[in-house]
């Protein structure tokens, strides 16, 4: 068994296959022309015409009289990075046009997700004549309602599941519409904003070479977006994240470069990176006190970005500790329910900001859906987090008449839940997943999906280079996974200021010239892995399961195995 508990399970055991073969075939990838455009994507056929997209040329003649007549436009965002990124894509845009422009994104706490009408009321009396939701607006049928009551015509561009009523928008941008002819269905909030943005450069710059110049200073954000909100890594989303993790690497915008250097991240920037060290110090500002310091800071052209981007950084090393203490607090209800078919819980301290994270790391432990719950006054807040196999929008639609407001897609949604529906609520949701999942899916044992195993051999920069043509990785290409079995430990040693991190220094064998076996040592690192340190021994052996990434520092190139897992042989 290993030190994590989990199984593993090798998805491509073919022996006369290539590793190269191996890989693509995990990822569905079989004829010529799906490896061709997989490995080598075609901009002009990835890049749809944004105008294919249902009303787009509606909105973008709507946006264009308000900017002729000097109308003022209040863009309406979300706390999270693809709301923030959103809202930054459009203000960045409307403001190189010249447009009568402000933003207002909501507290997560105080606010709660989407258009509220008192929203709408408050731009009426600020005389807001156009109203555009980003990454939400698609469940906001009431508040636009209102907002035509009141003379407020709205553009809802949004992403979201479709909810039965739709809001009678002005327009509505969503490639998910029932009738929609845009050939890419899963863009992210900001991947529907970007292309607004894209038909807005065209058509009002009237210079090709320019509008094209405009837009693709905007995939920076449009990538950050796409990659903290999970958008699959395929099609058009892919071609986002692609060039703009090169944009990102060389950014305009002040504030984020900014960003980066307080992260300390500095030339080549991959999806990891975002998802890991940029994406969480924009979202800090959402959980903790206010999104529009992130967005503040992506919209800052001035000297005082660094100011912005330390706020972050504190900011986010505050939402660190506040998930550390509230994660025990939140696995210790969970456990009684690991073999359950969801983990519902609730706990006076649970912080609103906080839940998501909660409920992701619950789901990564139990493997199952998990849906973490905060009371406020009378009501409950929600956050839900669920596994590839289980659709948690579809699942809490089995208990919608409970709910005052819900949202949200298949992977991760919100409601507000009365505290007095809280039972009812419980029996339904766990009800409808024993009547509607697999058992299978549910496993009481968390597996770990590895792509093939890796000979001592193949540890080497050659494998490495092969991996580069795979990404960005992420949602739908996840980062290969591997087996290496037999690694000899050399060395170990916990390391971090907090000694949660392990170092492991493995010696392997591999075939040298003229078949003679050759000795060479790779590096491991394992995070927060610190305390499985008592499980090793310098000279005893293990398996691992583990990532081969290049590790590049400070000019020096070096081979490292990222260890996601690992067992010791019997003896040790």
């Amino acid at each position: 068994m290993s030190v994590l508990g989990k199984k593993w399970k090798i998805k491509n055991a073919d022996k006369n296959a290539s590793l190269f073969t191996k890989l693509l075939s995990n990822r569905g990838l079989t004829t010529d022309s799906e490896i061709q455009n997989f490995l080598y994507p075609d901009p002009e056929k990835d890049f749809h015409d944004p105008f294919l997209m249902n009303d787009m040329k509606l909105a973008v003649t709507r946006i264009g009289e308000a900017i002729e007549k000097s109308e003022r436009i209040m863009i309406f965002g979300d706390y999270d990075v693809d709301g923030i990124t959103s809202t930054a894509i459009l203000m960045r845009c409307l403001t190189k046009l010249k447009a009568n422009v402000s933003y207002r994104l909501p507290h997560r706490i105080e606010d709660g997700y989407g258009l509220r009408e008192k929203f709408v009321r408050e731009f009426k009396r600020l005389d807001v004549k156009l109203i555009i939701t980003v990454d939400n607006g698609i469940s906001c049928a009431n508040e636009v309602a209102t907002a035509n009551e009141l003379g407020i015509d709205t553009i809802v561009t949004d992403h979201h599941t479709i909810p039965e009523i739709l809001p009678k928008a002005y327009a509505t941008l969503h490639p998910k519409l029932p009738d929609s002819k845009y050939p890419f269905k899963d863009l992210t909030g900001a991947g529907v904003a970007f292309k607004l943005a894209e038909a807005l450069f065209k058509t009002r710059l009237n210079d090709e070479k320019k509008a094209q110049q405009e837009t693709e200073k905007l995939l920076d954000l449009a990538c950050m977006g796409t990659i903290a909100d999970v958008g699959e890594l395929k099609g058009e989303n892919r071609a986002i994240v692609k060039k703009g993790l090169k944009t990102i690497e060389n950014t305009r915008w002040p504030g984020l470069s900014s960003l980066k250097k307080s992260a300390g991240v500095s030339g080549k920037i991959d999806t990891h990176i975002v998802n890991f060290l940029l994406g969480p110090r924009l979202n800090a500002a959402g959980r903790m006190a206010h999104p529009s310091h992130a967005l503040s800071l992506l919209l800052n052209d001035a000297e005082h970005s660094e100011l912005l981007a330390e706020n972050l950084e504190k900011l986010n090393r505050k939402r660190q500790k506040l998930t550390e203490d509230l994660m025990k607090i939140a696995d210790a209800l969970a456990e009684p329910q690991k073999r359950d078919p969801a983990i519902i819980i609730h706990h006076k301290d649970f912080h609103g900001g906080i839940i998501g994270l909660l409920a992701a790391k619950l789901v990564e432990k139990y493997s199952r859906p998990a849906i973490v719950m905060e009371k406020r006054g009378e009501t409950f807040i929600g956050s839900c987090r669920s596994i590839p196999d289980i659709n948690i929008f579809d699942t809490l639609s089995s208990a919608k008449d409970l709910f005052t407001h819900f949202g949200g897609h298949s992977a991760a949604a919100g409601f507000d839940l009365p505290k007095a529906k809280l039972n009812e609520f419980t029996k339904r949701i766990k009800a409808y997943l024993k009547s509607s999942v697999a058992p299978k899916s549910l496993s009481s044992t968390p597996t770990i999906s590895i792509d093939c195993e890796l000979s001592h051999d193949d540890i080497s920069q050659k494998t490495v280079d092969v991996l580069k043509l795979f990404e960005p990785f992420g949602n739908g290409n996840p980062p290969p996974l591997f087996l290496c079995k037999n690694i000899s430990i050399r060395k170990y040693e916990k390391i971090g200021s907090d000694k949660k991190h392990l170092k492991i220094l493995g010696e392997i064998k591999s075939s040298g010239i003229n078949g003679a076996q050759r000795t060479s040592i790779i590096d491991c690192i394992a995070f927060k892995f610190g305390q499985f340190a008592n499980k090793l021994r310098d000279g005893g052996k293990i398996d691992i399961v583990c990532e081969l990434e290049e590790n590049v520092w400070r000019g020096n190139r070096k081979i490292q195995c990222k260890i996601i897992d690992f067992n010791t042989y019997k003896g040790i």
